[in-house]
């Protein structure tokens, strides 16, 4: 996986270990898929310009508790934030991610256990558990397929399917999870070893944003959601 993306990169071995501060040993190791400390998936993260909490899910690990949104899943009312982030000028929903940002975790009133999907380690399991690290449970994750990239309305079983592994990553799928995720599809795609028959257009400036606010919000409790609803919604 470091490898691929490495290769597609053009990222070679010597600034890749600088970058994260690995003895060549650890690096190679990592090349190899060998790597089983979380201390050196912690730092090749920021070096590889990936969420730390999505390497352990792309190396097939358990995701750390303290790098697992907090809050339990959101109901309907991201879907209403979302909505309302793509409505809003560029400048105005820049301001709404640093108001998302600026928010504290909400303190659990008990803490939040969550079961590890009974996926198969495949590349459709991998998909599912980077949205899940976005606190997307499945019906949300088919909510914000559909807002980001146009695909579906799909079902919230698809999504379950999608993780079996039985339901085929085509390129127009696998692009629109690429968005989601805030990832370039060229680079999920050597991450999950996935040939991609022609290039994919990226993501418009607006998508982007709003798909990092999914990212920054996955921490954030309904009531929470709610007040970022009330402070923007009005603007939309």
């Amino acid at each position: 996986m470091v490898a691929r993306l490495s290769a597609k990169r053009r990222q070679d071995v010597d600034s890749l270990m600088r970058a994260a501060q690995v003895d060549q040993s650890e690096l190679g190791a990592a090349f190899k898929g060998e790597v089983s400390g979380p201390s050196v998936l912690r730092r090749l993260a920021p070096a590889l310009g990936v969420h730390t909490a999505d390497l352990f899910v792309l190396a097939g690990l358990d995701v750390p508790s303290d790098l697992a949104p907090f809050a339990a899943p959101p109901d309907p009312i991201l879907d209403h934030v979302v909505r309302t982030a793509l409505r809003l000028p560029l400048e105005r929903c820049e301001e709404l991610l640093g108001v998302a940002r600026s928010m504290p975790p909400p303190d659990p009133i008990a803490p939040i256990v969550r079961e590890r999907d009974p996926f198969p380690y495949g590349p459709g399991a991998v998909i599912v558990r980077l949205l899940r690290n976005r606190n997307l449970n499945n019906l949300n994750s088919a909510k914000m397929l559909y807002r980001l990239a146009g695909i579906g309305p799909l079902s919230a079983a698809t999504i379950q399917v999608v993780g079996h592994g039985r339901r085929e990553l085509s390129p127009e799928l696998l692009s629109g999870f690429a968005t989601v995720l805030s990832f370039q599809v060229e680079e999920l795609a050597a991450l999950i070893d996935i040939e991609l028959p022609q290039a994919c257009p990226p993501a418009d400036a607006k998508t982007r944003q709003v798909a990092e606010l999914i990212w920054e919000v996955r921490h954030l409790s309904s009531a929470q959601l709610r007040a970022l609803q009330d402070e923007f919604g009005a603007d939309a």
